[in-house]
């Protein structure tokens, strides 16, 4: 019976290891699998924001009344390209995308603006990479839940403790203060 238990024993600290090991790699293949699709929506996100000075330089001459509306278009730009983590960045994103809202109003009730075909191209341009960033958003936050769901379980929490691996930021922007 000793000697049985003495090659069983190892037999199975070997398996408890490998499972752990199979464990971490599958959380550490999640968490890339994240990095990757946060690169994406952040290149999205900054196509769509590259597409806004040309923009704004189409509208300039004909919303000469409408600077203010104009210069808050590129502080909200600016303020996504000084952001660095998801939640900065959705905040950031969230200010861009109401300000170019605001443009957008603007423009279209002008006729001469909107019969401009470098207008209505842009316009279209930013409206599917807004719709591809919206998709993109939705698989980032979907991949952050999954991920944050199996490390709060058991065993993956002890293997992610010991992985040093943390929950992520889904890509949410908070609700304004009322």
């Amino acid at each position: 019976m000793a000697v049985l238990f003495a090659l069983l024993l190892p037999l199975i600290i070997l398996g408890l290891i490998a499972y752990g090991v199979a464990l971490r790699n599958e959380l550490v293949k999640m968490r890339n699998s994240i990095d990757k699709s946060f690169a994406g929506l952040d290149m999205l996100s900054k196509q769509r924001h590259d597409e806004l000075p040309k923009l704004l330089e189409t509208c300039r001459p004909y919303l000469k009344h409408e600077e203010k509306t104009l210069q808050s278009v590129v502080e909200a730009r600016k303020a996504y390209a000084h952001a660095t983590s998801p939640s900065e960045k959705a905040q950031a994103d969230q200010r861009v995308s109401g300000e170019l809202r605001n443009l957008l109003t603007v423009a279209v009730k002008n006729p001469n603006l909107k019969s401009n075909a470098s207008f209505v191209q842009l316009q279209a341009r930013i409206a599917q990479l807004e719709a591809k960033a919206a998709a993109e958003r939705e698989h980032y936050n979907a991949q952050v839940n999954s991920f944050n769901a199996r490390i709060a379980r058991i065993p993956h929490a002890f293997v992610a403790r010991a992985a040093k691996l943390r929950a992520r930021q889904t890509f949410q922007p908070s609700e304004p203060n009322p």
